[in-house]
């Protein structure tokens, strides 16, 4: 997967208001950018889903056992997936720009269609959920799914996520792209009273 060149480096973001060098780890299914964010971008981001999860524009989501396809729905963790009536705020569209700039796999692809308002789908999971193993629904033939995600909520334990056969952990402010339809993913469960949020940038992707 061309992510980046070079297996790791260092990338400096002209974008970002605070010029900051960021760290990008990649391998060869993941690549992670540390501090793709800034802190007071995690806060507007915060502050957002607060506000929206208190207007019910979440819905509960879905766990379950993908080899097996037994699934129900659970309050652990909660999705706008399936939702257009959204509103984010700005920085979503600033930080989905900012991804066409940095990932030179995403350029101009278009956002997955149907899965969240313009390609971005927010996921909050609390105390004792999860994410079960699975791979994401096909978006096109001769197209994978990408998807670029920004730990926007860390919780205070667990929540370690899983690329086949890596383990990956980010800190609140963390990006990581992985090729979701292609590869099994899955997330520990999250411990404490402080809950996991993702910000997943959708992008339908040539292979």
């Amino acid at each position: 997967m061309r992510f980046l060149k070079k297996e790791n480096a260092i990338y400096r973001l002209s974008t970002l208001k605070q010029k900051a060098v960021k760290m990008i780890e990649k391998d060869e299914n993941v690549m992670i950018i540390r501090n793709f964010i800034n802190s007071e971008e995690i806060q507007i981001l915060k502050d957002w889903t607060a506000k929206a999860v208190a207007e019910g524009q979440f819905v509960d989501g879905i766990t379950g056992d993908w080899d097996k396809k037994e699934f129900s729905t659970t309050k652990k963790r909660l999705t706008n997936r399936m939702s257009q009536n959204i509103n984010y705020p700005e920085l979503v569209k600033t930080l989905q720009d900012r991804i066409r700039q940095v990932v030179p796999s995403v350029g101009n692809s278009p956002v997955i269609e149907g899965h969240g308002k313009d390609g971005v789908v927010v996921s909050v999971t609390y105390n004792d959920g999860d994410v079960y193993r699975h791979k994401d629904p096909s978006v096109g033939e001769g197209l994978v799914g990408l998807r670029c995600n920004i730990l926007s909520s860390k919780a205070e334990s667990g929540g370690s996520i899983h690329v086949e056969d890596k383990t990956y952990d980010l800190n609140e402010g963390d990006m990581m792209c992985y090729l979701v339809t292609e590869l099994y993913h899955s997330v520990d469960v999250c411990h404490g009273n402080t809950p996991r949020t993702l910000f997943m940038f959708g992008f339908s992707i040539k292979p």
